[in-house]
Parts: structure tokens; sequence; C-alpha cells
């Protein structure tokens, strides 16, 4: 798996968690390549299950918080997925009330990013600990790709984890996540002053440890 295993002390280190059977709402493509290529890896069975749904692309956090709720909602759909972890997946830069979204969230795992997905992208070459505009963000990408970032590209996105450091982006997020905590800050009250921030490292993190066990 090349990049994709933890290393051996990473390994020893973290704490071994079945990651079971979840279902993961995306806002778009972007993220649905990134999980998928988890997925793809991570043997299916009784036990591990993860699905990775996108019903709108483009859309924001308030649509995928109401695809999730109208997916679940459907008969069929909720017998089968109930029992699975819940999670959803989107960028904090829109709507305008986002945090009214959050706080509607709460019976989901969040995995957000502020201001986009992207940033999370660019911690597996650099570290971020400073606010940078969306146009930086892809140009930053672009150079460490050797070519233009697109976003929705299956084959960039795939590209980013294969010639990155998912270890390295594990543990920026993970230590910008220490600092707000210790400011006073979480996600279900200071998203707006919480940027850049990603809590996308928690899920693959899992990903990671299931890979490589």
């Amino acid at each position: 798996m090349g990049r994709t295993q933890l290393s051996p002390q990473r390994l020893s280190e973290t704490k071994k968690a079945n990651i079971g059977r979840i279902i993961i709402f995306c806002e778009g493509k972007t993220e649905k390549f990134y999980f998928d290529y988890f997925a793809e890896i991570i043997k299916k069975n009784k036990y591990t299950d993860i699905e990775v749904v996108l019903k709108t692309a483009n859309g924001n956090a308030r649509t995928v918080l109401n695809c999730a709720e109208e997916f679940m909602s459907d008969e069929e759909n909720n017998q089968k997925y109930n029992t699975y972890g819940k999670y959803l997946a989107f960028d904090c830069d829109d709507p305008p009330d986002i945090q009214a979204v959050i706080q509607a969230a709460k019976d989901y795992e969040l995995l957000i990013s502020n201001h986009l997905f992207e940033i999370w992208l660019l911690m597996h070459f650099e570290d971020i600990e400073e606010k940078i505009s969306k146009r930086e963000i892809y140009r930053h990408l672009s150079f460490h790709l050797h070519n233009n970032y697109s976003k929705g590209h299956r084959g960039k996105t795939r590209e980013i984890i294969q010639n990155g450091s998912i270890e390295k982006a594990i543990d920026n997020a993970r230590n910008l996540e220490k600092r707000y905590l210790a400011e006073g800050k979480n996600v279900f009250s200071d998203i707006k002053d919480m940027n850049p921030f990603t809590n996308v490292y928690k899920l693959v993190e899992q990903f990671m440890v299931e890979i490589s066990g």
C-alpha cells in the first residue's frame, strides 16, 4: 500500500479500533474520491463496510445534511443503514449560517474543514498553521503535484494520497485542533474562528490503522 500504511512506530502508538460499518455523506466529488480510495482498500466483510454517498455534487454543508436526512428517512435505506456510524463531510465556507448547520448535525459524526477540504489535502505536503486563501491552497497543491490541481478529479486526489504524507497531515490537523481546544474553541460554537481547521484526520487515522494492522 506504500504511503497508505502507518509506520511501525506510529502503528504501535495508535490504539487499534475496528472501523465497523459506516456511511459517509459527502459534499463534493473530491471528498468522495478521497474516501473511496480507502474504502476500496479496506476489505468489506460482515464486520466492516464503508459506504460513501454523494447525492448532489457541488452542494454545501446544508445540502449534505439535508441529503443525509432524506436518505435515512427512506424506509429501505433506514433499515439497511440504521446501525451504521453516520458521517457528514463538508466544507465550512458555505452557507453563511454554517454554525447553525453544524449544531443541527449533532446526530452525525462530522468530518469538516475550514474553509475547504483542500486544506486537508495540502496538509499531506505542508504544515498549515495560519489562514490561507482558496487561491493559494490551489496554487500550493499545483506546485506539489507539478501540474495544475483540479478539484473533483479522481486522479489528482489519488496522486495526493500516494505522493504526500498522510501521517504528516494527521499530525498537522491534530496539533491545530489541540491549539483551538487550548483556546477554549470548539466546532459547535466557534468554527468561524477556527481557520484553518480540519478534523478529517480522525477517520483517516482509523483507515490507516485498519490497512496497516
